[in-house]
């Protein structure tokens, strides 16, 4: 059996370089390796997010992914000014995921929630890929598990112990039949990657 590197997941967070943008200026460096770009509910607008990303899927040559990011680093939303409470971010998030959706379908957008007031949005260049790029999202709570189901195609899992990991395989499954959908998996891996030291002591150069 052979594995290959198909995707390049762009991290987000204040200790991260923007990850849209990351993933735009290296998706002219390759064609063949796929970027998995984070976006933000709560701290970009779904509508201005549809724009970024079905952009940025045209550029890629539809080489893009979307990774939906809720944010758990309390200290860190603060930071960015977002003070909502565990439950209202996953609210946000659905919300933000209803309006998107529907724009990267090509629908006409009038919604009005808690958090979210759109009139007759639209997005005028629609994505490369039919229905915009692949959604990814990861979470661990019930109120990650119900968005999954719902509202994402894969559902990833992090190295977590084997128990864990197992009852989210098994459940979300069922959560997603009962919402008339299927959901996909998986496991994202870290590496970290730079250049050998030239000799045992001595710093790398450049």
């Amino acid at each position: 059996m052979s594995l290959a590197i198909t995707a390049y997941c762009c991290l987000t967070g204040r200790s991260c370089e923007d990850s849209l943008i990351v993933a735009a200026a290296l998706a002219s460096q390759t064609e063949k390796l796929r970027f998995l770009g984070a976006v933000r509910p709560g701290l970009q607008s779904p509508t201005l997010t549809a724009r970024m990303t079905a952009t940025l899927d045209r550029m890629s040559g539809g080489w893009l992914l979307v990774n939906v990011v809720t944010g758990g680093d309390p200290v860190e939303n603060a930071g960015d000014g977002i003070h909502l409470s565990h439950a209202e971010r996953y609210e946000v998030t659905r919300e933000f995921l209803d309006i998107y959706k529907a724009l990267m379908a090509g629908q006409t957008v009038n919604y009005e929630s808690r958090h979210f007031r759109v009139i007759d949005g639209n997005l005028l260049f629609a994505p490369l890929q039919q229905g915009g790029p692949q959604l990814y999202f990861g979470g661990s709570s019930d109120a990650a598990s119900a968005v999954a189901a719902k509202q994402v195609d894969k559902y990833l899992t992090c190295g977590e112990p084997p128990e864990q990991v197992r009852a989210k395989i098994e459940g979300v499954p069922r959560l997603a039949e009962a919402e008339g959908r299927e959901v996909s998996f998986g496991i994202p891996c870290m590496s970290s990657c730079g250049r050998a030291n030239p000799r045992p002591g001595r710093p790398p150069t450049g």
